[in-house]
């Protein structure tokens, strides 16, 4: 029994014996998993799921709840009682009062009762406090100039390689035709050390926050960070403007009271080089004593660790081969009892000025075998992890086994001969030479920055054909001749950022659709990051259509919001260059509102969400949005679609029908937040806008002799239609502009005669358009079909281990494979052909509308089940056709069985296919509904 769970067991033992079957569980504390770096002074909101033991609903239907907070895990003072509460419907609550100020911890508890006064037993608790907040006695350090490096640098082992053709460094779809690259790059690497001696008294709780700069020249994280050896965490993360930010690390468990601790950090940038680290380390006497880095922390510069490489990154971030050499590293160094005498005291850098703590959960590594492996006729062994992950490797070898200087080569995909695509797509080269000693003793070794890859080829220098052996029967390749039995191993080092894989999921009748949902399933977990970027291999770089999708996506696989909110923050003080790009933070921003049903982000960046409006491009008179449509590459240009080569023919105008549609969707976005937030007037102001637009592309764009919408207008609002009619603008119309019931028809059978000629990212805005229109059996063929390249399974049968930014290398020769936002099948599937949509915030209320289309219709399914986890717990929703024919025996043959599980405090509304209310006000537990067949 750990110390919470008796904890919780003293709590129970105190209070009577518990009667609700079931516990408190799930809590998140500003939406994050036990923070230990909230910022001084902020207020604390608490939401948890309840686990009905035994019933399969998961649902109790609880009215009333208690927390207690204590600052002891064991049986500390209770510092504050909310004392027992009527629950308010909220999905968070606020702990009114409770002092926050820096560098403190806490300890959380909850119980509930019913309605029938049965309480249940105390949750475990769950611990939370502040970071360091302005208060840091630390001072910024690095490496010293002249600080010496040890040993020589040995690159004498010898590769038997294939000549190869020099490869492009050039970017045919942005500006640019070299890699960014700094010649001198082994000069960033720094290993920093600190000793910390503990009184002999018990530890209550330690906190180690750390930041470091800078991110910018390889936008990537600084550091990594270990105490008394155990791997810690990494970061920074990207900071939103002139801030620095810090993260909070539990590691009250890795610290040895009376004894000498260590704390061990390896750094690398280029760019301002900085790095900070307090260790707050409370005792059982009420003392909490503060140990932070300055001169006394010793130092040793990487230059012969890490020697002058080549950049693994692109023309747009410069990051470096780690051509490791083993001989030199200091192997221990974050131990305590580690000898660095010879190492030189750290150089005092100039102080943050403003330090801010990071608002997300903390990213960690996680160990993975290869799903298989295999060794080539000329000896290089070739791994494939199954999917994608970002980071590297880790290579564990027993003593023994020879020399190994080894090439490793990371890629995404493979090439035709069955070798590792090193030289990506966009232009990175991903290869890193270890160096790894002669065998004499035990030597594990792992990846320190990020590649994103699934392939692995491990390339032996002419005298490591034993070690290779022994590394390819480690991982076991069979017939492979080394030493099964001993240590030897290749792992992928993979960096993720915390995610529930228990927390969503989707099963349907077409294996396709499950196939394809898992994709990006594992596409969300593996490529999140510690913020939302369009993609790790290229840019590196956030982007408001993606994250709007990445968040979508994100939110109905795991109930984890706080990394979309600090990612969005990013991006609306940080805005890119398209039109459509600021608009979509709107949607972005009131979506996140709807799922979580906080308006944290809505109420502090009200006025910022106003000014992304298109306003100054509103023409008063038509009521249309009218402006040049610029270059696609430049600010304020119209995209449409990326690549250009997937916009259908679109035709370009003044009045631009994608751009209107879009549009009046923020509009009407503003105007619920408006009314969220009790700005009345603007919520009227910002509807009427909304409504009006909508009312003139009706007009103005639709073409019923087409049963589409043209592209535009040619020269404003009373140019004439451009005679062309994209899939774009109808698809658009479609999902954002509220179409008449009397174009809808004429408007999907248009779309189903397009098919899906356009992008990934168009995909996901067309195919919601679909379901959200009742062409549900469409939009799911399209998701499941296999012919062609413009589909999901053309990217997992291309060998992608995550969804990829444009459909294939043919339709864009530089993409790669590593676009979360790409996934829209894992919100698309649950919320279009299940129909789980919130219609309140944080799921209040929410529908039910199953699409799985009429029997030999295409894209008709004969059962899908999906499980979204929310804030207030888990929907799980199945449907499932009756089969046989209709009969006196089988009166219900044809119908839909629909099977939902409401959770506490929410309420469900079940649609028929049509949009018909079939069942309403159904609250918490399970409910079972059937659907007549819509030929009845």
């Amino acid at each position: 029994m750990n110390s919470n769970e008796s904890n919780a067991a003293e709590l129970d033992a105190a209070s009577g014996a518990a009667e609700l079957a079931g516990v408190p569980a799930h809590i998140r504390i500003n939406d994050r998993i036990e923070p230990v770096d909230l910022a001084p002074e902020s207020t604390v909101a608490v939401r948890w799921w309840f686990d009905a033991a035994g019933s399969a609903a998961k649902a109790a239907d609880w009215t009333s709840y208690q927390i207690i907070v204590t600052d002891h895990p064991l049986s500390g003072n209770t510092v504050w009682d909310s004392g027992r509460c009527d629950y308010d419907g909220d999905a968070d609550i606020t702990l009114e009062g409770l002092a926050m100020p820096a560098s403190t911890r806490y300890w959380l508890a909850v119980r509930v009762w019913d309605g029938e006064d049965h309480v249940s037993a105390w949750s475990r608790p769950a611990t939370f406090g502040t970071g360091a907040g302005e208060h840091w006695q630390a001072k910024p350090i690095w490496v010293p100039a002249d600080a010496a490096a040890p040993g020589q640098i040995d690159e004498s082992a010898e590769f038997n390689l294939p000549e190869e053709d020099d490869v492009a460094t050039d970017d045919s779809f942005f500006v640019g035709d070299k890699k960014a690259a700094d010649e001198h790059n082994s000069r960033g690497w720094a290993f920093l050390r600190g000793a910390i001696d503990l009184p002999d008294k018990p530890v209550v709780w330690a906190t180690l926050n750390v930041t470091a700069s800078s991110t910018r020249a390889a936008r990537q994280f600084v550091y990594r960070i270990w105490v008394n050896g155990t791997f810690v965490g990494y970061g920074p993360t990207f900071p939103i403007g002139d801030e620095a930010r810090y993260d909070g690390y539990d590691v009250t468990g890795l610290l040895n009271a009376g004894d000498s601790n260590a704390i061990g950090a390896l750094a690398y940038t280029v760019e301002d080089q900085r790095f900070i680290a307090q260790l707050d380390v409370c005792f059982a006497d009420g003392e909490t004593a503060r140990y932070g880095t300055g001169p006394d922390w010793r130092t040793l510069p990487g230059t012969t660790i890490y020697p002058d490489s080549a950049s693994v990154g692109t023309q747009y971030f410069e990051a470096p081969a780690e051509n490791v050499q083993a001989a030199n590293y200091p192997f221990g160094f974050a131990a305590a009892g580690f000898d660095d005498a010879d190492w030189t005291p750290a150089a005092v850098r100039g102080d943050f000025e403003k330090l801010l703590p990071t608002p997300t959960d903390k990213p960690t590594v996680q160990y993975h075998a290869p799903a298989s492996s295999r060794l080539t006729d000329d000896g290089h062994l070739i791994l494939d992890f199954g999917r994608t992950w970002e980071g590297g490797v880790r290579i564990t070898r027993a003593a023994g086994h020879g020399p190994a200087d080894l090439k490793i080569r990371y890629g995404e995909v493979l090439n035709p001969d069955g070798s590792v695509k090193w030289h990506l797509s966009a232009f990175n080269n991903y290869e890193d030479t270890w160096h790894l000693g002669d065998g004499g003793t035990p030597t594990t070794m792992e990846t320190w920055g990020l590649r994103v890859f699934r392939y692995v080829e491990v390339i032996p220098s002419v005298d490591s054909a034993e070690a290779l052996r022994h590394l390819a029967a480690g991982v076991g390749v069979d017939g492979a001749e080394g030493d099964a039995t001993a240590a030897d191993s290749i792992e992928a080092a993979a960096l993720v950022y915390p995610f529930d894989r228990s927390a969503a999921s989707f099963t349907s009748s077409n294996a396709t659709l499950e196939t394809v949902w898992n994709f990006c399933r594992n596409t969300m977990e593996s490529t999140n990051g510690n913020i939302y970027a369009d993609s790790w291999t290229r840019e590196r770089a956030p982007y408001e259509g993606d994250a709007w999708l990445q968040q979508h996506a994100h939110l109905a696989v795991d109930d984890a919001p706080a990394l979309a909110e600090y990612s969005v923050d990013w991006l609306i003080a940080n805005r890119t260059w398209p039109t459509e790009w600021p608009l979509y933070l709107i949607l972005a921003a009131h979506d996140a509102w709807m799922r979580t049903g906080s308006i944290r982000q809505i109420a502090g960046h009200y006025d910022d969400l106003v000014t992304l409006l298109p306003t100054r491009h509103l023409d008063e008179d038509s009521g249309l949005i009218v402006k040049d449509p610029g270059e696609s590459s430049h600010t304020d240009g119209d995209l449409i679609d990326w690549p250009p080569v997937e916009r259908d023919g679109f035709r370009f105008g003044r009045v631009n029908t994608v751009i209107n549609a879009l549009s009046s969707q923020t509009f009407a976005d503003m105007a619920d937040i408006a009314a969220a937030l009790g700005r009345n007037d603007d919520a009227e102001r910002f509807a009427h806008i909304a409504h009006r637009m909508r009312a003139a592309m009706h007009e103005r764009l639709y073409d019923a002799e087409a049963g589409a919408y043209v592209d535009g207008l040619t020269d404003g609002a009373s140019g004439e239609r451009i005679d062309h009619h994209s899939l774009h603008a109808s698809a658009f119309a479609l999902a954002f502009a509220e179409l008449p019931e009397s174009q809808r028809e004429p408007v999907g059978a248009f779309l189903r005669g397009k098919g899906m000629a356009c992008s990934v990212y168009a995909a996901s805005v067309y195919l919601a358009g679909l379901y959200a229109a009742g062409f549900g059996a469409d939009a799911t063929a399209l998701i499941a079909a296999h012919d062609g390249l413009r589909t999901w399974m053309n990217m997992i049968d291309k060998g992608a281990g995550a969804t990829m930014e444009a459909w294939d290398v043919e339709n864009k020769p530089n993409t790669t494979y590593s676009h979360p936002w790409a996934a829209s099948p894992a919100y698309l599937l649950p919320e279009g052909l299940l129909g789980i949509r919130p219609t309140a915030p944080g799921y209040a209320e929410f529908e039910v509308r199953p699409q799985l289309g009429e029997p030999g219709e295409r894209g008709a399914v004969d059962s899908a089940a999906a499980t979204v986890p929310t804030v207030r717990g888990p929907i799980a929703v199945r449907a499932e056709r009756v089969a046989g024919e209709a009969s006196a025996a089988n009166p219900s043959a044809g119908a839909v069985r629909v099977i939902v599980d409401v959770p506490d405090h929410a309420e469900a509304t079940v649609l028929t296919p049509q949009g018909a209310v079939a069942a309403e006000h159904l609250a918490a537990g399970r409910h079972e509904i059937l659907l007549p067949p819509a030929k009845m």
